[in-house]
């Protein structure tokens, strides 16, 4: 029997545990995310002031923690900004979108609160050059925070945008839950209605070409 040659000694590894590198967003679509977000909300509330203040021939003093109630807008007569295109006219909103839900002031104020949180979420694990993405993020969360600050401190939503004023629907068609209402697009909304709205779209047909664009690969390589 033989024995193994002496083994050389080997040095011992460092006992010093090694820093594990921390995973940080890059500083871009942070920035991109938050002017995107301070804008389009610095834009809504401020559009809601000056409306508030003009629109209606005098100041509609609305009353802090109040239930303020559309009555309290005194009647007016649209401002014109495009012919036929847009006006502005006042209203309060006491429901979500389309007027849904009026009353419930508490559990849409709730819902956006979770939403933010969610939005947030998604923001963070957005993959880091999806700008597009980023953007659409950003205008969902403005567009919910527009409306929540509305919730809570008017306990309704301030409007003003009135698209396609004096434009009827052919036909003689109505709207039903509208009054028998024969305008082209009756609802009244703000920026932050816009800004949901574009946002959730824009996601939406961005899944729906990707899912497209993935289906078509698929087909190809059979």
């Amino acid at each position: 029997m033989t024995t193994s040659p002496t083994q050389p000694d080997r040095p011992e590894s460092d006992p010093k545990p090694k820093l594990q590198a921390v995973r940080t967003r890059p500083l871009v679509p942070l920035v991109i995310f938050i002017s995107t977000l301070v804008f389009v909300l610095g834009s809504d509330l401020l559009m809601k002031y000056w409306s508030f203040e003009h629109v209606a021939g005098q100041p509609v003093i609305l009353q802090r923690g109040a239930s303020n109630v559309p009555y309290q807008i005194p009647p007016h007569d649209p401002m014109t900004v495009v012919p036929s295109v847009l006006s502005l006219r006042l209203t309060l909103n006491t429901g979500a979108i389309f007027g849904i839900g009026k009353g419930a002031q508490w559990f849409f104020v709730c819902v956006s609160i979770i939403a933010t949180a969610f939005i947030c979420f998604l923001f963070w694990r957005a993959p880091r050059k999806a700008f597009t993405i980023q953007i659409c993020y950003a205008l969902i969360l403005a567009g919910a925070l527009g409306n929540m600050y509305d919730r809570m401190v008017y306990n309704a939503v301030r409007d003003m945008f009135w698209l396609f004023p004096g434009v009827n629907l052919p036909f003689g068609w109505r709207w039903p839950g509208e009054h028998g209402s024969r305008d082209l697009y009756p609802w009244l909304f703000n920026i932050a209605d816009a800004a949901l709205i574009v946002g959730v779209l824009t996601l939406m047909l961005m899944v729906h070409l990707a899912d497209r664009q993935q289906r078509k690969s698929a087909k190809s390589s059979d």
